[in-house]
């Protein structure tokens, strides 16, 4: 029961035993005083009509003419004159019933008056007594309306003292709203703070809920801190800051083994030429020096784009990783131009050559492939007399300008969404128990007889702008899979899904009509996009929760210093990026990342599930790791 219908019970209940309270003294007391005046009444009009009836000479006829009359007058419930020996000599009685207040009032409270008595005379001889008594129906009549106001007024008082006690209880219990709001908040693992209120018992609440929320909240963020303190000594190189050849190459593994947007995009290989001869001349401090603002240059392109990697490979050789980009000349040219920057800056710009070579990749290619393919392309351009920027095509096929192959792309997007030519694969997402936690779909495109994977095409939707209307696609596509399979299905959104003011919307107008199977959508969004637009992302997320939905980051970990701002965000779980899992079983590092990682995730109510998992031995360190659940090429199950 509301505590405002508990207030209006108590009210109620208050009022009607203040009321009964005061209609049991009023009305004893009106009644008690009405038979003080009735009674003085029948003794005063007795000794009256005894007197006239004595000045009359106690004619007989005079005497019934006058009782007669004054009968009829209607004041009266008996009249009556008895002689001197007991004898009736008239009598005058009123027997109808009292009608003037109801008949449980009238044997409620019954007023019992004595008749008023006198002798009535002629001469010096005594005719008879008069006895009097006074009609009582006027007594009950005035009681019963002063009963009825009364009621009147408490019931008045009632509701008054009820809207008012409403308002005001609103009033004092706005800080408890906030209360429930954030503990409801909490619930959902979103771990906000509110203003403390004047009440005094609200207030020792809301600072213990507040402290909970702050606790955690700093726990998330040093922890963050460390989990990137932990990654730099692990995955980057003391000198440049750049990404180590190692996890470089697990990260370009992971890219092109990806079934997203990332699975396409430019690799370029930098090769500064006579660095070995610039240490002889300039020695070692300022080389490293050099080395050092070389990496600050790079990893300045790197932050204002998300997944983009740099790293050194060894000595002399650099690379850029460009997720996402089809331009391999222009990433290329910009790397080249922002390393001979700090050459020039340095003055060191005469003694040095700048070889570029730069590729796409796209899904499915092997590191293998991709590294042959600069390494040829690179010592070509070394040997030019001018080193320039050359592009390593695939097969030495050209590509087609930007312009035509944009709208080539537009062509067939159009008509595959006119003929529902898109469609969602199934890979599992398992708990280490093989327990089947969601299925994770990504897009497929059927083109010419044939699926396209996900990191085929995403690219270039993402280029002509389309990535809200595919992602309002596959939600219906989704909503269709839930009705057939009756399982938790896991969907990739966009950046557009996050960022346009009207997705949420959309989306709610989508699952209200389907509230059961809300129940079974998974939505994940990429870890850049997330961090990079986190109130939108918040906003996605509450309403999400709205109907039941789950949401949660993918490729978590290249990011983990913003993992503290995630305590209000409501997640339900985070995707390992499959580049930290590679060969995790040997990796210390990565097993320490992941280790603390999980720890995290734990304290706030989150999942944590790795991707790109291969092998066995992987799974048996994921597992003592920590993490609640697996998926990629090694896990495997019957779906049914």
């Amino acid at each position: 029961m509301s505590l405002f219908k508990q207030l209006w019970l108590a009210i109620i209940f208050l009022l009607i035993l203040v009321f009964g309270g005061s209609f049991v003294v009023n009305s004893l007391s009106a009644k008690r005083y009405l038979e003080q005046q009735l009674y003085m009444k029948n003794a005063d009009n007795a000794t009256a009509l005894a007197l006239s009836l004595t000045q009359q000479d106690a004619d007989p006829v005079l005497l019934e003419l006058t009782l007669s009359a004054q009968f009829d007058t209607g004041h009266y419930e008996m009249i009556e004159l008895i002689g001197p020996e007991g004898e009736v000599i008239i009598r005058r009685e009123d027997q109808q019933t009292i009608t003037d207040a109801p008949a449980w009032f009238v044997k409620l409270l019954p007023i019992e008056v004595e008749a008023g008595r006198a002798n009535v005379q002629k001469g010096w001889q005594q005719v008879g007594t008069l006895t009097l008594r006074s009609h009582s129906r006027f007594a009950y009549r005035e009681l019963w309306q002063s009963t009825e106001k009364l009621a009147l007024v408490f019931l008045v008082a009632m509701v008054v003292a009820g809207l008012l006690g409403n308002y005001l209880l609103r009033i004092i219990l706005r800080p408890l709203n906030a209360v429930v709001d954030q503990a409801e908040a909490i619930g959902e693992r979103r771990f906000v703070t509110t203003d403390e209120p004047y009440t005094l018992e609200f207030r020792r609440l809301v600072v213990a809920m507040n402290n909970l929320s702050a606790r955690i909240q700093r726990a998330l963020t040093e922890e963050a801190r460390r989990l990137e303190k932990w990654q730099r000594q692990a995955h980057v190189d003391k000198i440049t800051g750049l990404t180590n050849r190692e996890p470089f190459m697990q990260t370009l593994e992971a890219a092109l083994e990806s079934d997203d947007v990332n699975a396409t995009g430019t690799l370029s290989l930098l090769r500064i030429s006579g660095l070995a001869q610039l240490n002889q001349i300039y020695g070692r401090r300022t080389i490293d020096g050099l080395l050092g603002d070389i990496g600050k240059a790079l990893n300045g392109i790197v932050a204002t784009h998300s997944r983009w990697a740099a790293s050194r490979l060894n000595g002399s050789d650099f690379a850029l990783l460009a997720p996402r980009s089809t331009e391999p000349e222009k990433v290329a040219s910009n790397v080249q131009q922002v390393i001979r920057e700090v050459f020039r800056h340095r003055s060191m710009d005469n003694d040095v050559k700048l070889p570029v070579a730069t590729t796409v990749y796209v899904h499915g290619e092997t590191i293998g492939e991709l590294m042959t393919r600069l390494d040829g392309c690179l010592l070509a351009t070394e040997k030019q007399r001018e080193p320039g920027v050359s592009v390593a095509y695939k097969g030495d096929m050209q590509m087609l300008p930007m312009r035509e192959q944009l709208a080539h792309w537009r062509g067939i997007f159009e008509r595959a969404l006119q003929n529902d030519k898109f469609s969602l694969a199934a890979f599992p997402v398992q708990d280490l128990r093989k327990n089947l936690i969601h299925l994770e779909c990504p897009v497929r495109l059927e083109w010419e007889g044939e699926k396209l994977a996900a990191g085929t095409f995403l690219p270039w939707i993402n280029r002509l702008e389309m990535s809200s209307v595919l992602d309002q696609h596959v939600i219906d596509l989704a909503l269709r899979l839930i009705s057939v399979r009756n399982k938790p299905i896991c969907i990739n959104l966009s950046v557009a899904a996050v960022v346009e003011p009207g997705f949420p919307m959309w989306m709610s107008e989508r699952l209200s009509p389907h509230p059961e199977a809300a129940k079974l959508l998974w939505m994940e969004v990429p870890e850049a996009m997330a961090f990079r637009h986190l109130d939108n992302f918040k906003r996605l997320c509450q309403r999400a929760k709205v109907y039941g939905s789950k949401i949660g980051i993918e490729h978590v970990g290249h990011q983990l210093s913003d993992i503290g701002q995630l305590h209000d965000v409501g997640l339900d779980y985070l995707k390992v990026d499959a580049s930290f899992v590679r060969d995790v079983n040997n990796n210390v590092a990565n097993q320490t990342l992941l280790r603390t990682l999980c720890t995290v995730g734990h304290s706030v109510g989150v999942k944590v599930i790795a991707e790109g998992v291969r092998t066995p031995e992987e799974i048996e360190m994921l597992q003592e790791l920590g993490i609640d659940g697996i998926t990629g090429p090694g896990v495997t199950m019957d779906e049914g």
